[in-house]
Parts: structure tokens; sequence; C-alpha cells
């Protein structure tokens, strides 16, 4: 697990870092799956002074505690919680508790999709090959039409058409050369011709 501290107007104290290393480390069980150099904890500890409509009322510091666990294996993810207090420690434990409860979730929702997969492979093994490669042959259909080219046309107005129609493809007749040829539409927006090369 590596941890990283920032300070916000506020200097960290080897002391404090160890406090919170201390408590940081009861998560380690929590993240065994994912591998210790694999988790990246960010530590941001910031002060204010607190807001008082008196003037004459020392204002206390409150503190935040900002704790952000970054998981790059496993599918990754990530946990932020923040808490205030005037006390620093009040806001470490809980923060600490918070960041707890929502790696127990994401781990308890690791845990139901591992099931939920391995559910979905036994039915899959229970399922004969012949009903897998009959229902496969089952939604592969061909669909035969027709097609007439009635008049010639440019590459331009041929474009201009399938666009205007929505169609993937369309075969024309080009006036340049009177040969059948087939516009079509490329996944880049742009278009491809296929000569036949056959006169229509």
């Amino acid at each position: 697990m590596q941890i990283e501290f920032i300070g916000k107007h506020f200097e960290i104290t080897e002391h404090l870092r160890a406090f919170v290393e201390t408590k940081l480390s009861k998560f380690r069980r929590l993240l065994r799956e994912t591998g210790e150099d694999q988790t990246e904890v960010v530590v941001t500890i910031s002060s204010a002074r607190a807001k008082h409509t008196d003037d004459n009322i020392n204002k206390t510091s409150i503190f935040r505690v900002d704790i952000d666990i970054y998981i790059k294996s496993n599918g990754g993810g990530a946990v932020h919680a923040w808490e205030e207090d005037k006390d620093v420690y009040t806001a470490i434990d809980r923060v600490i508790d918070e960041i707890e409860r929502q790696l127990l979730k994401l781990k308890e929702r690791r845990l139901n999709y591992r099931r939920k997969s391995s559910k979905t492979k036994e039915e899959m093994r229970e399922i004969p090959l012949e009903q897998i490669e009959e229902e496969q042959e089952a939604k592969t259909f061909v669909i035969e039409e027709t097609f007439s080219v009635e008049k010639p046309m440019s590459v331009e107005d041929a474009i201009l058409e399938l666009t205007e129609n929505h169609m993937v493809f369309l075969p024309f007749m080009d006036t340049k050369d009177g040969k059948i040829k087939i516009l079509y539409r490329k996944r880049s927006d742009s278009f491809g011709v296929i000569d036949l090369g056959c006169k229509g």
C-alpha cells in the first residue's frame, strides 16, 4: 500500500503520520487480493479557522481529513471520504470508519459479481454443444433484396443519395465510364467505391 500525505495550511507530524498509517493498516486484509503495490492511498489534512459572528470570540481551527484510495488491479476502483472536526484525531477516526464501510461494500459487490459470473459459466457448461450450435445456426439468416440501377449518376450524386436515404451501400452506374459500381459508407465517415468491372 503506497501512502502519500498532503498537508494544506497544516504540518503533518511524524506522530500523526504514524497514527494514520496504523489506522490504514487494518485495510490490508480488505485489499489483500489487489496486491500491496496495486493500491495507492492519498491522505490530505487541511486546517481552516471556524467562522464566528462575534469577532471577540477566538476562532478555533477546524480540521478536514480527506482519504482517497485508488485500486489499480482487479477491475480498478476508487474510494473517497472526508470528515471535519475541531480535533484532527477525531476527524481521522471518523473518515477511517467511512472508508472501511465503503471498502466492505466494494468487496461485497465484487464477490457478488464473481458468484454471478461462476454461476453463468456453470450454466453454460450444462448446455449441450449441439444445442448451442443449433441456436447459432437459427440466428444466422440472409435476406435477399433486388435493387435496380435505374439511371447513371456521378459519384457525388451517389454520395448525396446514400446520405439522404441513410443507406449503408448503393449500387450505381457511373456516368464517367458507364460501369456498375458500389458506393459504401466507411467507419471513418468517409466513402469507398467498389468497381465491379462490368458495364450497365
